[in-house]
């Protein structure tokens, strides 16, 4: 791999990272609201209709100290939600000037986010011989366990690049 499709795989795996953390974060919202028995539907958009009507809202029976605690943990959980944002803003025009990730965009069901992560992670494809190394090299094709003629065809092998493959 280039140094600049390193680059763009660290701009892939921060994001990732910045949603695991913003998932933790609406769950440890949601899960802390719970114990004072108000329910938040599951959805991180849910989070943003429901929240601060909850801190405004002064009947609900949350505390003063608890009320402040929702608003630190909601403005953090805005902070993380703005770094994904941005970051996808940057793998989207990091894309965009790629000519290999712009050619991928163009299939039917590919955007921009795994275009840009497949063109990088592939590098050169033609270090593949045909389609089905480059699929099985990222672990979208089913193991065998064939002989004397009889195909038998188990799982996906989960081998590969779980992110790629996810966004796939």
């Amino acid at each position: 791999k280039t140094p600049a499709q390193q680059a763009v795989l660290s701009l892939h795996r921060a994001r990732q990272g910045f949603i695991k953390a913003r998932t933790a974060q609406a769950n440890q919202l949601r899960g802390l609201l719970g114990e004072f028995g108000i329910a938040i539907p599951q959805g991180i958009r849910q989070l943003s209709t429901h929240v601060p009507d909850i801190v405004e809202d002064a009947d609900n029976g949350l505390p003063g100290l608890m009320r402040g605690l929702v608003q630190r943990l909601w403005e953090h959980f805005q902070e993380l939600d703005r770094q994904v944002g941005e970051l996808a803003r940057d793998i989207r025009r990091l894309q965009r000037e790629d000519e290999a990730s712009r050619r991928l965009a163009e299939i039917p069901g590919i955007g921009f986010l795994s275009a840009s992560a497949l063109a990088a992670t592939v590098g050169d494809a033609k270090a593949f011989a045909n389609g089905r190394q480059l699929a099985a090299w990222l672990g979208l094709v089913p193991r065998q366990h064939s002989s004397g003629g009889k195909e038998i065809l188990m799982g996906i092998s989960k081998r590969g690049d779980c992110y790629v493959r996810t966004l796939l």
